[in-house]
């Protein structure tokens, strides 16, 4: 339920559901959570998910500065028009969902697929398949989709496992169609519950993993993956860094308003304001995955690193501010040396290659997606000039920046 509502602004955060928090959950309300410990507000937590519940307590209790929904997919039960005036971001919704009136905060799920295709095409296998979740979710859609692009670009055959919303069916399909599946193939699953589905079709049709099919899941759930044999390589979503941008965003929203209101603007400016806030809220904040926690499923020798996890959130949060590799190693305790050559063994690269992915990935985004000058670009994503960024783009790409917008604008 609810704590007493603080005297401070505080953002809301609603997850739409009866019973307590679970882990991604816990990790978008620690997001939520350092946002505003920064600002000095309060945040607040609540299950009630009816909406005349809402609108009660919206109008009983001041002040709220923002809420965070978090949806599940197409599920949603809280449009804008309850929140009125009040800021809202929506958690993990479909596109579908209240289109066009709330910000949307979302996995950036063809991220998942490019770095599942990373971690698999590095065994060079003979073939690439994809199983989607069973639910059939417009995200599971997505990262199949991507995957399968990633794929045919790379001149080699993806095969799909088609939807089967039976569970009973599901599994006696995809025991056919695990056996039929060519040697040496790279099965890339929505999540770690289609990642289990495959285990269990595979040990039932006597195809060894990761001896004959190699895998990935997508979501670092322990329970799955390490309860598991073999143990699931998976990929770990930053949760914790969605509730944060979340709550940012609302944040900002209520600090742009109250901005306009006090300076006392004329009505046509105050009209300007909220068209401006509309457009923003109209948008969609991808958020990258963190990276593949490799095990046994992919070959990976299945061990934890927890140094080498906390320094690649590290570079996730900070690449595009500047941070080093230098820095990286720094903070890193123990041995030096000991951190480099774990690292390198559970990412496949160096620390610095991984901060270069990150801004590249930023890079890509800025100019594929938005109007955002070029000569502005390096200092966005923490490069020491404008001269660096090109040189590097070039060598990587093999164009300029400016063409590379020209053919991947969208």
């Amino acid at each position: 339920m609810i704590d007493a509502m603080p005297a401070k602004p505080s953002i809301l955060y609603l997850y739409l559901n009866d019973k307590p928090r679970d882990r991604v959950q816990e990790l978008i309300w620690s997001g939520i959570r350092r946002y505003v410990s920064a600002r000095g507000w309060e945040a607040v937590a609540w299950q009630d998910a009816r909406p005349e519940a809402m609108a009660e307590f919206l109008k009983a209790h001041s002040p709220v500065a923002g809420c965070v929904v978090e949806c599940s997919d197409d599920n949603g039960t809280l449009p804008p028009r309850i929140f009125g005036r009040i800021p809202v971001a929506y958690l993990h919704a479909a596109p579908s969902l209240y289109r066009g009136r709330g910000l949307r905060v979302v996995t950036d799920n063809a991220a998942v697929a490019r770095l599942a295709f990373r971690e698999l095409s590095a065994g060079r296998p003979e073939a690439y398949a994809f199983v989607g979740d069973y639910r059939g979710f417009s995200w599971s859609r997505v990262r199949g989709r991507a995957f399968r692009a990633l794929v045919v670009a790379a001149g080699a055959k993806c095969i799909l496992f088609r939807h089967v919303a039976d569970r009973a069916e599901r599994a006696a399909r995809l025991k056919k169609w695990v056996a039929a599946l060519p040697r040496r193939t790279a099965i890339f699953a929505a999540n770690d519950f289609a990642a289990a589905d495959v285990i269990a079709a595979a040990q039932a049709t006597r195809r060894a993993i990761p001896q004959d099919l190699t895998l990935i899941g997508v979501d670092n759930n322990p329970a799955i993956c390490e309860g598991s044999s073999p143990k699931i390589t998976s990929i770990q979503l930053d949760h914790e860094r969605a509730g944060y941008l979340a709550a940012k965003v609302v944040g900002h929203a209520t600090r742009d308003m109250r901005h306009a209101e006090m300076s006392r603007e004329s009505a046509p400016c105050v009209s300007n304001v909220a068209c401006r806030l509309s457009q923003e809220i109209m948008s969609t904040l991808l958020v990258s995955p963190i990276l593949a926690v490799r095990r046994e499923s992919t070959g990976g020798s299945g061990r934890h690193e927890p140094h080498v996890l906390a320094a690649v959130e590290t570079i996730r949060r900070e690449a595009c501010d500047g941070l080093t590799a230098q820095d990286v190693i720094d903070r890193a305790p123990g041995s030096k040396s000991l951190f480099n050559l774990r690292f390198r063994e559970a990412m496949g690269h160096s620390v610095h290659d991984e901060i270069e992915y990150v801004r590249f990935e930023k890079v890509f985004t800025l100019l594929a997606q938005t109007d955002t000058a070029i000569g502005a670009i390096a200092d966005m994503c923490g490069y020491r000039s404008n001269i660096a960024l090109h040189k590097a783009f070039r060598l990587r790409t093999g164009m300029s920046m400016s063409a590379w917008r020209a053919q991947n604008r969208r």
